[in-house]
């Protein structure tokens, strides 16, 4: 079944002295329970595609629809609503508080959406384990690893149960062995959960793991393959 679909994404982004187009048109159909993966070079237009494919910016023309529904034509704070229920955000810089430990900072998407702490602290608990971090719940950032930062960043996006998880480069920081570990647990968790997946990344070392692979050059999408 089609989750997520965008309809000739059109963003440009205009400065003092000109305009930059960022996406040129893009077409993307993105099927439910799939693991995707959006490919290409630095300033190809990947982040700024999943930041619109996740509302977290406006195409200047063009629509976005999940399961039919037009998103941009929902008010802002429905729109906040479907970006705190149904999507999961995982970028390449982690985002974790250094304050809070590991277990807190997995709690915070459950604590803003009304959750009890007390149930929060049990859902967070048990997404870090299936993570592979239920040693690190009272550690904080600063004194883990990359890789178990990512994987920390990872628990947070799911914990909310989405339908969709939007990584940017979540490996871009990360030795290949690192990487090739918390994609792992991505496509693990795909498996395990049916949460559709869709991650930019330039590391052809990733095809592997992908049902479906889109490339995208010059903001446009230029070749998809299964």
């Amino acid at each position: 079944m089609e989750l997520l679909k965008a309809e000739n994404l059109v963003k440009v982004y205009k400065t003092e002295s000109d305009e930059v187009l960022a996406l040129k048109g893009v077409n993307l159909s993105l099927i439910e329970g799939e693991f995707s993966l959006l490919m290409g070079a630095s300033g190809s237009g990947k982040s700024t595609l999943l930041h619109i494919l996740g509302t977290l910016d406006r195409p200047t023309s063009g629509r976005v629809l999940y399961r039919g529904e037009e998103l941009f034509k929902l008010p802002e704070k429905e729109l906040a609503r479907f970006r705190n229920r149904k999507v999961g955000f995982v970028f390449q810089f982690h985002y974790l508080i250094n304050e809070l430990t590991v277990v807190e900072n997995v709690m915070v998407p459950l604590l803003i959406r009304g959750v009890s702490e007390k149930e929060a602290r049990k859902r967070a608990e048990e997404v870090l384990n299936s993570v592979g971090l239920e040693h690190r719940l009272s550690h904080r950032p600063f004194e883990i690893s990359g890789g178990e930062k990512q994987r920390a960043a990872v628990a947070r996006a799911l914990v909310t149960e989405p339908e969709i998880v939007l990584a940017d480069e979540p490996t871009g920081n990360l030795d290949s062995k690192t990487a090739h570990s918390v994609i792992s647990t991505m496509k693990r968790l795909n498996r395990e959960t049916g949460t559709t997946f869709l991650i930019a990344t330039h590391n052809s070392e990733l095809e592997s793991f992908a049902d479906n692979v889109y490339f995208i050059k010059d903001g446009v999408i230029v070749n998809q393959t299964k």
